[in-house]
């Protein structure tokens, strides 16, 4: 029996469909959906902040609010207040208690001693993650370094 051209091209576009449809899905064994399997937009878990005192190695900062020291810790409630509605506890401080902080934010703001709103990390994944899911005031910048001071005792 003799295909049509027609019907010969119905086949050949039915068999592409099927062939990319199973390509984009993956397998029976791929078991992550994106939308979490309820049709619901999927979620990313914001990521979990670190007390830099404790870090033992390199952690990274978001700096959400910069102030000069001189202007108070009172200047930088505004960014303190947001991080709390989206469940963070930061309080102001020293960007000197991370080694290559002052320099930079200091270049960044021309303030010569700058206080900080920062939420420290454990990696530059989790504070870009962070900084990608922060609809607070902008980031300032994220810093790189070791914790500098010494713990209260």
């Amino acid at each position: 029996m003799r295909q049509s051209p027609r019907t010969a091209a119905a086949l050949v576009l039915a068999a592409a469909v099927t062939l990319g449809t199973a390509a984009c899905t993956g397998s029976a064994d791929d078991t992550t959906t994106p939308d979490g399997g309820d049709g619901s937009a999927p979620t990313i878990a914001w990521p979990t902040a670190i007390d830099p005192a404790a870090a033992g190695e390199a952690f990274w900062v978001v700096w959400t609010g910069i102030a000069d020291t001189a202007e108070g810790p009172e200047k930088l409630q505004p960014n303190i207040d947001a991080l709390a509605a989206a469940g963070y506890t930061t309080l102001p401080w020293d960007p000197a208690c991370q080694s290559g902080a002052e320099e930079r934010l200091g270049g960044l703001t021309g303030f010569a001693d700058p206080l900080g709103v920062g939420v420290a990390f454990t990696s530059a994944e989790e504070a870009g993650m962070f900084d990608t899911l922060y609809e607070g005031d902008a980031t300032i910048a994220v810093t790189e370094g070791t914790y500098t001071c010494t713990a209260a005792s």
